[in-house]
């Protein structure tokens, strides 16, 4: 579970499912910048009407660790249950397209919906997003952009580090054909889960569809 996945390129997602659809347009956010500088929260003044993953999939190369060439990771701090990403693109457009991604994912997620609702990992981040167990914070300044979790149980710092290093290690890569379910089940079987672990087996059990053709599921860890 603290291992970095990794798969072939192909293209790029970040957040609760998959990165850029063809073209979307820009969204309010929730704070007031500076020129240059855009931040928000998980709920955006107006929320992106659209997902970005056709772009991202098309311009994943574009996105590096911010300081490195490498593809993006995220970096965990577990004394403060926090994760951080900090990305740098070639262009302001790939920056506020990936950071419109993020807002469009949270909020789908927030007003019920079950974006890849076959992937438990995915289905646990509803739950627990829904249940505000977590903050998400996006800024965006020029073409860098830095996406911060906070935590606010030990089960849902598990749920977000796990989640960063599957999508670090797989969707950066361009492996979007994957299924985290057996990651999620090793989390809800943790003891820091014991509280929330029947009502995130009650919401997964609701919610789960059927694994689509072509899927993979990543094994236990």
């Amino acid at each position: 579970m603290n291992k970095s996945y990794r798969a072939p390129l192909i293209a790029l997602i970040f957040s609760a499912a998959t990165l850029t659809a063809c073209g979307g347009g820009s969204t309010p956010t929730t704070a007031a910048a500076q020129p240059g500088q855009t931040t928000a929260g998980v709920t955006a003044a107006k929320a992106p009407t659209e997902s970005y993953i056709s772009y991202l999939a098309t311009n994943y190369a574009a996105y590096s660790e911010t300081g490195t060439s490498h593809s993006p990771a995220a970096s965990f701090d577990d004394a403060n249950m926090s994760v951080r990403w900090a990305i740098s693109t070639q262009t302001t457009e790939q920056a506020n397209n990936l950071k419109s991604h993020i807002e469009f994912m949270e909020n789908a997620i927030l007003s019920g919906q079950n974006p890849r609702a076959w992937d438990r990992l995915f289905l646990m981040d509803a739950y627990m997003d829904q249940g505000h167990t977590y903050t998400t914070t996006i800024s965006v300044n020029g073409t860098t952009v830095v996406i911060d979790k906070i935590a606010k149980s030990a089960c849902a710092y598990e749920l977000i580090k796990t989640h960063a290093q599957g999508v670090g290690g797989w969707f950066f890569h361009g492996d979007i054909q994957v299924s985290f379910s057996n990651l999620a089940d090793q989390i809800i079987a943790l003891p820091a889960c014991d509280a929330e672990r029947d009502g995130l087996n009650a919401y997964i059990e609701a919610n789960q569809t059927a694994l689509p053709k072509g899927i993979t599921l990543i094994p236990a860890q």
